[in-house]
């Protein structure tokens, strides 16, 4: 995987959308398009802070997961070592079941 900042290079803004009586969102399609997102793609939704909301791809989200665990050890605070192995346990257990 990439470095962390080769990544914050490509963050955007794509746009606004509208929800839906049925809570349904459209993406638009340059997001779309750079995030490799196709119909029937398995999106996770996370949220962030209690104001932000996110999509990322099932499998990409799989990626990241596991590359954090694989270099947790670089991390020296003991709280958020923990916090984030016991959130990854979540995330992983997520993904196996859909």
């Amino acid at each position: 995987m990439r470095a962390l900042s080769e990544l914050y290079k490509k963050d955007k803004i794509y746009g606004t959308t509208i929800v839906g009586s049925k809570g349904q969102v459209v993406i638009p399609v340059a997001a779309r398009r750079d995030l490799r997102i196709k119909a029937g793609d398995r999106l996770v939704v996370l949220g962030k802070m209690g104001k932000a909301l996110g999509l990322m791809r099932a499998e990409d989200l799989h990626e990241v997961v596991e590359f954090l665990l694989k270099n947790i050890s670089k991390v020296k605070f003991g709280f958020i070592k923990r916090q984030f192995k016991k959130r990854a346990a979540e995330v992983l257990d997520l993904l196996s079941k859909n």
